[in-house]
């Protein structure tokens, strides 16, 4: 009966228990709901290294323990992504990819139009070239492109998460969809 009742508690009233009652059964089914996912997310961000995913889900959830008393009372799931981005950040800078992901972060600003290209994923030949560009982008561009379009976060979810000014986000996800739809484009003239 008591884990019925902690199955019909929401996230964020769970993380209120272990926040305020170092609740061990709460902490429990808050993995149990987000460790899976959260693995596949670094998983996809990671270049399919399953074993460096496992450890940094596990990294994940142990930050989220140590700082429980810290949780604010916002959005467990955008909290637990902004420990992730973290994480996946901080592997990426001490990795072979700190060149590229300095040049992603120097890019140039533009302004943010909406793109139509995510349309075309129900296709299999977009989705097979989209899987090829995203292996060649940098980890910070596999990133926003995961919270935006995998993720499905907002933009000031993003923000939030990567600690960026909304305008900031807005520019990058119009550079990466620009960028995209070109390769792209290209890629379907050269099938065509």
């Amino acid at each position: 009966m008591f884990l019925r009742s902690l199955r019909s508690l929401t996230d964020d009233e769970l993380m209120q228990r272990v926040s305020s009652k170092d609740d061990d059964r709460a902490y429990n089914e808050l993995y149990h709901r987000h460790a899976r996912r959260l693995m596949g997310f670094f998983f996809r961000q990671l270049g399919g290294d399953e074993a460096l995913a496992a450890d940094l889900t596990q990294d994940a959830f142990m930050r989220i323990w140590m700082a429980r008393e810290k949780f604010a009372g916002t959005s467990f799931r955008t909290w637990l992504l902004t420990i992730a981005y973290n994480l996946a950040k901080n592997h990426f800078r001490h990795s072979e990819h700190h060149r590229q992901y300095e040049q992603f972060i120097m890019q140039n600003q533009e302004e943010i139009t909406e793109s139509n290209i995510f349309q075309q994923l129900e296709d299999e030949a977009f989705d097979q070239a989209l899987k090829q560009e995203l292996e060649t982008m940098s980890q910070e561009g596999r990133l926003l492109f995961s919270l935006r379009f995998e993720e499905e976060l907002t933009i000031p979810q993003i923000a939030l998460v990567m600690t960026l000014p909304e305008g900031t986000v807005k520019s990058r996800l119009h550079t990466l969809t620009q960028t995209l739809k070109q390769k792209l484009n290209q890629d379907d003239n050269l099938r065509r």
